[in-house]
């Protein structure tokens, strides 16, 4: 016998009108949920195609500076690749909250090493204050004990996404004539 079937209606009513209101929550919030969920899938989606854009953008760039100029800056090369490779992992973070709906914080510590060490790179090591060099030393120093013994790497299934064809292939049809006799 289900829980229902025990329980006695009360006369007035009120029982049958508290499990709808309930439905009714559940409803709402369920539809509500769902459209959250979509309109955040499409802002994620804009953000990685504007990742992108500044991506191409960046080597556009970098590609004009070293056709046209005469005396290359190695230090400019070298903060826009790293550039690039900041962005390519901003677009990895994306795709993977996209997939599992998870933030991945093991690769945004990541970033942040990489965006300091670029910035380092861009202004000089020789060109900083000894106490502004120590900071970043020690945050640096933090970040990487951090991301080590921190916990932060995901030790559950892997999350890199196996990749799959845009058209999914049909299984071959089969005729479901009689067979012919070998």
């Amino acid at each position: 016998m289900s829980r229902d079937a025990e329980r006695e209606p009360m006369p007035d009513g009120r029982e049958e009108e508290g499990r709808r209101r309930v439905e009714f929550y559940f409803w709402v919030h369920q539809a509500l949920r769902k459209y959250v969920e979509v309109t955040l899938d499409l802002i994620l989606a804009v953000l990685v195609f504007v990742t992108f854009v500044f991506i191409a953008r960046t080597i556009y760039t970098l590609g004009a500076y070293l056709a046209t100029s005469a005396a290359i800056d190695i230090a400019f090369v070298v903060s826009e690749v790293m550039f690039v490779f900041i962005l390519i992992e901003v677009v990895r973070i994306l795709i993977i909250y996209l997939e599992y709906h998870r933030v991945a914080i093991d690769t945004m510590v990541e970033i942040a090493i990489v965006a300091v060490l670029r910035e380092v790179i861009l202004n000089g090591v020789t060109h900083l204050e000894p106490i502004v060099l120590g900071a970043v030393t020690l945050f640096l120093g933090i970040l990487g004990l951090l991301l080590r013994y921190g916990g932060l790497r995901y030790t559950g299934p892997e999350i890199v996404s196996q990749p799959r064809p845009f058209f999914a292939r049909r299984a071959p049809a089969t005729r479901s004539g009689p067979k012919k006799p070998s």
